[in-house]
């Protein structure tokens, strides 16, 4: 599974910048990001491509790697613009999954046969074992049985007591 990432997006919906941070901080925080992103994938069968804004870039830079993360910026043009293109000449739309919550690049990906996942799934998925878009209240864990109505009763019986005071 690859993963396309709206890079700006990302990194805004997981709080490392805001419109407030200084450009100068930019860098440091791009890093940090990279470096959160290639431990989270670690051990597992994801690629990761990355697409930040590079508008105001001084000249044109070629695709690069931070520790397995595929590193890519538009150079005068949005990662919007470039995320469109390349879902567009996808050759495996169905392994691929755009991650964003700007709904232009979502429906980009969606016109493209891609999946999506909005920053939060995708958060959810790095930090969890559940596949992005996974419900949360899927199947239980095949090693732990259903609790009974007694278990519940039990349960909520220990938990309804009022605490004894010392």
């Amino acid at each position: 599974m690859t993963f396309l990432i709206d890079g700006y997006n990302l990194m805004h919906a997981v709080g490392l910048v805001s419109r407030a941070t200084p450009s100068a901080h930019f860098e440091r925080a791009r890093t940090r990001f990279l470096d959160w992103l290639a431990d989270g994938v670690k051990g597992r069968a994801a690629t990761l491509r990355v697409v930040f804004d590079a508008q105001d870039a001084p000249a044109p830079s070629l695709e690069m790697t931070h520790r397995g993360v595929r590193v890519r910026f538009a150079y005068q043009r949005t990662a919007d613009d470039v995320i469109e293109d390349l879902v567009a000449v996808e050759q495996k739309p169905h392994a691929v999954t755009v991650v964003s919550n700007d709904s232009r690049v979502r429906e980009a990906a969606r016109r493209a046969d891609c999946g999506v996942a909005s920053c939060q799934e995708f958060t959810d998925w790095l930090i969890s074992d559940r596949a992005p878009g996974a419900s949360a209240s899927s199947a239980p864990e095949p090693d732990k049985p259903e609790p009974t109505a007694d278990d519940l009763d039990e349960l909520l019986q220990i938990f309804s007591k009022p605490k004894s005071k010392p």
